[in-house]
């Protein structure tokens, strides 16, 4: 591909992103990634990551686009993006092999999750909340969806607590103004109002936050493993308790992190990331934050991820039983997007590692 069409192809991208582009230069841009094999292509697995990652700051910078525009953008996005990895790319390893890839047998395909949780304020019984609404508002004493329907209102200071089931995830607004998106399987529990001299919530799962700058208040953060002092910041929390460690992931500001164990504090800088494990000292590691918080934009980014690990975020995505066997130390590379039906996700994995699966009900087994 000369620099030229490739200078074309990531402006006319940027237009599609921003919603620029007539439906002519749309079907360009579609073509130009669906057919990019046939011209040649060299780049790597990371560097593929990394444009990507760059597109999405772009895609941030982008004004004015209304929030239903950007979601059908950043999903169109990643489908592109996701064809390229699964096809494209692989169509040259492929091709070098002279073979195909095996497809995952299947009589019933498997849907990915969907914002879905449940509300319950000190101890009542819990409130299914609307999935088409868009996320959670607590605000004063009361709770309402984002566009303004009302929930339910309180008359005094209650604890509320916020939980999505397998296969959920929800968006809630606390009452100081910070933003939490919860992945699977995860909760945080909150005050209706921070009376207090600190703002206290207790978390578990994954729940990714940008917290509200407020110096006379700070944000303290509890999980079973570690206690987390801020004072503004955005960062993401990995403790599930399956896993052996929590990651605590620093995307800007700063956090104090500490082991509520052996009582072992860091102080992270952005881009930093934070292993609390069986350890007595705490893990510091540089890395790719963008990896850590791309499930919040609808996105699995891969980067040499053992599939052990990858095994345990499709269980509680999809509500299914994952058993890699003796390739759960494969490593896998690959930008999936969360809305691809399991048939989907399985085969891109079988044609990047040459694992097979096998699909019984709602459990998947590998294979050679």
């Amino acid at each position: 591909m000369t620099n030229q069409n490739l200078f074309e192809a990531r402006h006319l991208l940027e237009k599609y992103l921003s919603g620029q582009c007539d439906e002519n230069e749309k079907s360009k841009v579609e073509e130009w990634y669906l057919t990019f094999n046939q011209e040649g292509f060299d780049q790597t697995d990371d560097e593929i990551i990394s444009d990507f990652v760059e597109l999405q700051k772009r895609l941030k910078q982008i004004p004015d686009v209304t929030k239903p525009k950007r979601k059908r953008y950043i999903a169109a996005a990643a489908a592109v993006l996701f064809l390229l990895l699964t096809t494209g790319l692989l169509w040259q390893q492929i091709s070098k092999d002279k073979r195909v890839a095996s497809q995952t047998a299947i009589t019933h395909d498997i849907l990915p999750g969907t914002d879905r949780a449940k509300l319950s304020i000190d101890g009542q019984a819990p409130i299914e909340l609307d999935g088409q609404k868009e996320g959670l508002i607590s605000r004063g004493l009361a709770l309402r969806y984002g566009d303004g329907t009302a929930i339910t209102e309180t008359n005094k200071v209650q604890l509320v607590t916020l939980s999505t089931p397998i296969a959920g995830q929800f968006q809630v607004t606390l009452p100081d103004g910070t933003k939490a998106w919860l992945n699977a399987l995860s909760s945080i529990r909150y005050p209706t109002a921070f009376d207090g001299p600190e703002r206290s919530v207790h978390i578990t799962g994954e729940v990714y936050l940008e917290v509200s700058k407020n110096r006379a208040k700070p944000f303290i953060i509890h999980t079973e493993q570690q206690r987390i002092e801020v004072l503004g910041t955005s960062f993401n929390i990995n403790a599930y308790q399956d896993d052996d460690q929590t990651l605590t992931t620093l995307v800007s500001g700063s956090l104090q992190v500490t082991d509520v164990k052996s009582a072992a504090q860091v102080t992270l800088k952005p881009g930093q990331q934070a292993v609390v494990g069986k350890e007595k000292n705490i893990q510091v590691n540089t890395i790719n934050v963008e990896d850590s918080y791309a499930w919040k934009n609808g996105l699995y980014i891969l980067n040499e991820e053992p599939l052990s690990q990858y095994a345990r975020k499709i269980e509680r995505w999809y509500d299914v039983e994952v058993d890699m066997g003796p390739y759960g130390n494969t490593r896998l590379s690959a930008i999936i997007p969360r809305d691809a039906k399991l048939s989907e996700v399985l085969q891109a994995i079988e044609l990047k590692s040459n694992v097979r699966f096998n699909i019984e009900g709602r459990r998947v087994t590998a294979m050679r």
